[in-house]
């Protein structure tokens, strides 16, 4: 059985939005943030990881969202490392209020990457044997992406404080890319249940990206799909199942 951490949040002003509920890259970040401390705490963290000349990179995201952690709220932040291969590493997170009820769950998949290639590497087994997750010869498949037909853009370069340690574009922040362009009438009506996000390629420091969306109507719920490009080249891909709020701001 692999070993599980966690760690006690208070939902801050800073992590919501004008709905008064966590944004998705706030909880995204630090509930990547509990992964980081557990790697501390097994002596894998970051500088362990670079002696090996590689780093960590998030390759795909799924979520999926009972409700939004609210600003004030205590929420425990939940991790365990489930099972890896020879180049994909599964992660789950679980987000758990104070009345023991799960909240949200993140299904995760790591990858590491050469510092100097930038190219994927196979998982080194003196990283991960601390955590005592499950060897597996299989790579899981995550749900396909279909294209989007009646596209809208909206771009946005890249800001010297979106840039993390890898020198790339923090993965946090590409949930903003897309759920931004929806404009303030959707993101006030509507909130989102599930959520499936990929990383393709990594965005660097002087790039623009344009955000594509496409979003279909369905009675009291919503599909949005979503494409990062940069240079004509897709760089993320996302789908977002959302469903209307009882109350609207």
């Amino acid at each position: 059985m692999s070993l599980s951490y966690q760690m006690s949040h208070e939902v801050a002003y800073y992590e919501c939005d004008v709905n008064q509920t966590m944004t998705v890259s706030a909880m995204v970040a630090v509930a990547i943030q509990a992964s980081e401390k557990q790697s501390n705490a097994l002596g894998r963290g970051v500088d362990f990881v670079h002696q090996f000349g590689l780093t960590w990179i998030i390759t795909d995201y799924q979520l999926f969202i009972e409700r939004l952690p609210r600003v004030g709220e205590t929420i425990i932040f939940k991790t365990q490392a489930t099972s890896y291969n020879r180049f994909f590493c599964y992660r789950n997170f679980w987000l758990i209020d104070q009345a023991g009820n799960e909240i949200v769950r993140i299904e995760t998949v790591f990858a590491l990457m050469d510092q100097t290639t930038r190219k994927l590497s196979r998982v080194v087994e003196e990283i991960i044997a601390p955590y005592q997750c499950e060897k597996s010869t299989k790579i899981k498949r995550s749900p396909a992406f279909s294209d989007l037909e009646s596209v809208e853009k909206e771009y946005y370069p890249i800001q010297f404080f979106e840039i993390d340690e890898n020198q790339h574009v923090n993965n946090a922040v590409y949930f903003n890319w897309l759920m931004s362009p929806l404009g303030f009438d959707f993101l006030t009506t509507y909130q989102p249940t599930n959520l499936h996000v990929r990383f393709e390629k990594e965005v660097l420091y002087g790039e623009k990206v344009a955000s594509c969306y496409e979003v279909v109507f369905l009675a009291e719920k919503a599909q949005t799909k979503h494409e990062v490009i940069v240079n004509n080249q897709v760089v993320c891909r996302g789908e977002i199942t959302w469903q209307k709020k009882k109350e609207v701001l």
